[in-house]
């Protein structure tokens, strides 16, 4: 067996192949670190049979094919995200005090992740957050309050592309980052924490990592309900 790999697949084949087949790539790579080295025992699903075998990967390929289909950029490897907006919930009928409204994006290609870090347009965030700190563009810098903390985006075309976690943090905003891929994100702006905290609601998950990163205050959690 050849051991000569490449850690990352040729741009050109980045969007057909699937990542459980970049995976076992890999781990047939590591195989061939130390051919001394004993082999693992068989999984458990692999024990079960060939059919449970087959069930894993069949479910593995379908995972691969799903983040085929998120890929923006093969160079980067840009994966198309998905970003929501706390509100009100409008339906009096349902128990849960909030629902959420997709964070509309004018400019393609939309919410997306870039180095691990969720991306969103500039002027779809603004729209999103309300009134807040001052905002300056510079290229791709983004100066944001005074004084100014500086965040840096990248260019779709004309659209600008900011971190949504560091730039709604600016407005008082917390993001709750989710989904296997960490490509998902719920804003919670803070008209909706102040909301949540006038309906004593704050022992919810999301003013609860809100209270962990230091963005809602005047939680005593020692107060709560098992604290």
């Amino acid at each position: 067996m050849s051991c000569a790999y490449t850690t990352r697949p040729p741009a050109r084949h980045a969007a057909t192949i699937t990542l459980a087949a970049f995976l076992a790539s890999l781990a047939a790579a590591a195989g061939c670190a130390d051919d001394s080295t004993s082999r693992p025992a068989p999984s458990a699903d692999a024990a079960r049979g060939p059919r449970a075998a087959r069930d894993v990967d069949s479910a593995a390929a379908a995972f691969g094919d799903s983040v085929a289909a998120m890929l923006l950029d093969t160079e980067l490897y840009e994966l198309r995200g998905h970003l929501v907006v706390k509100i009100p919930n409008p339906n009096r009928d349902d128990e849960s005090p909030l629902a959420e409204r997709v964070v509309e994006h004018p400019a393609a290609p939309g919410p997306h992740t870039r180095d691990g870090a969720l991306h969103a347009e500039l002027g779809a965030l603004r729209a999103v957050l309300g009134d807040g700190p001052p905002v300056s563009v510079e290229e791709d810098r983004v100066y944001v309050g005074r004084p100014a903390v500086l965040l840096i985006g990248h260019r779709h075309g004309d659209a600008l592309y900011v971190p949504v976690k560091l730039f709604a943090r600016q407005f008082g905003a917390y993001v709750d980052v989710s989904c296997t891929l960490a490509n998902c994100g719920a804003i919670w702006t803070r008209d909706v924490i102040e909301y949540m905290r006038r309906l004593g609601a704050t022992g919810g998950t999301g003013m609860l990592e809100g209270h962990a990163e230091g963005i809602v205050d005047g939680i005593d959690v020692r107060a709560l309900p098992g604290g």
